[in-house]
């Protein structure tokens, strides 16, 4: 793990979390909402629908002051479809060392292979470009300025837990 000083909290302390069911409410896009809302391993979702032309880019791994953060990319192509960033406690991942070992694999697999981990029910929030989180997916993406849906889920492994905070470029929604 390298240490890194410019990792900010993903998201402001003022943002607007909904739950699944508020989703209607405020993304008038079928499309969109059937992605947001997929209820399995999402990244199952997007290989299958990029096919051979899948691709998962691990971006990076370090240690932020307490928070071992890892970032991963998911392609269809040189289309960025998903930007997903996990954020583990150091305790945690103190406690459970496999999840600062994931590698190219997806968290979804990784969390496969260990039975007892438990997530909460997803929110969504619509967030800006400014947003750091956001900022970052965009540029990452070279995609220009736009509000995007992050979806959370709070991990927990037995009392210790762990964020997972995942983008959806505006290519992901077309598909």
């Amino acid at each position: 793990m390298v240490e890194s000083a410019d990792t900010p909290l993903p998201v402001p302390s003022s943002a607007m979390w909904l739950p699944g069911t508020a989703l209607n409410c405020y993304e008038s896009d079928p499309a969109v909402r059937d992605w947001l809302l997929t209820p399995g391993l999402l990244t199952q979702r997007i290989k299958a629908a990029a096919g051979s032309a899948f691709v998962m880019h691990l971006l990076g791994e370090h240690l932020h002051e307490q928070v071992f953060i890892r970032e991963i990319d998911m392609c269809c192509g040189m289309d960025v479809w998903l930007f997903a960033h996990t954020r583990v406690p150091r305790a945690t991942a103190l406690k459970h060392p496999w999840l600062t070992t994931i590698g190219n694999r997806s968290l979804g697999e990784a969390l496969g292979e260990h039975g007892h981990v438990e997530r909460a029910a997803f929110r969504y929030a619509k967030l800006q470009a400014d947003v750091w989180l956001v900022e970052r997916a965009l540029r990452h993406a070279k995609v220009a300025p736009t509000p995007l849906w992050v979806r959370h889920s709070a991990f927990a492994l037995g009392s210790d837990g762990f964020d997972l905070y995942e983008v959806f470029l505006p290519q992901l929604a077309q598909q």
